[in-house]
């Protein structure tokens, strides 16, 4: 029997969304009986059948302190299928650039309406990518007045060993 995982996601500009494929990928590698399926938070819909899979790894980018909210909502529409299975959540933000206690705590702080509804049995908590040309103006604005660094962050070993490193249950 296959054990099937759901990684579902939320992201405002493409960088989130890559590290859910590249966690996909890594547990989908994890053996032949693992099946994994990558999708947006928004698109998975209140039809998703979360007691089907054996694993939801959940992620989300941190704006303004919050996960963004199709993340949000997908957690608390789902909350109690969600406590009866394995779930792992991620965040990816900027904060992150820097690995500090202080920057950790931010990012529990912003996934703790997450962390309030399921206990999650591995988080992961990554740097993210900041371009600012894909940015629609105000947020570019604000952003470069808040003198936030540009460029891509993201540690890819990092990611890909914290995928590796989750507890799969049995299918």
């Amino acid at each position: 029997m296959a054990t099937k995982i759901l990684v579902v996601y939320a992201s405002r500009y493409g960088s989130t969304r890559e590290v859910a494929e590249a966690v996909g990928e890594v547990l989908a590698g994890r053996g032949p009986g693992v099946e994994v399926e990558v999708t947006p938070a928004k698109e998975a819909g209140d039809s998703i059948d979360i007691a089907s899979y054996a694993m939801v790894v959940i992620g989300s980018p941190v704006y303004a302190g919050k996960w963004l909210g199709d993340a949000l909502l997908f957690v608390k529409k789902h909350a109690g299928a969600l406590q009866e299975v394995s779930v792992a959540i991620f965040s990816t933000g900027l904060a992150m650039t820097e690995d500090t206690p202080e920057n950790r705590e931010k990012m529990a702080e912003a996934a703790q309406d997450v962390t309030d509804l399921v206990a999650p049995v591995a988080t992961g908590m990554f740097a993210g990518k900041l371009i600012y040309d894909n940015l629609n103006l105000p947020m570019r604005l604000m952003i470069k007045a808040m003198k936030a660094p540009e460029g891509d962050f993201r540690d890819w070993d990092a990611i890909r060993s914290w995928a590796q490193g989750l507890p799969l249950p049995p299918g």
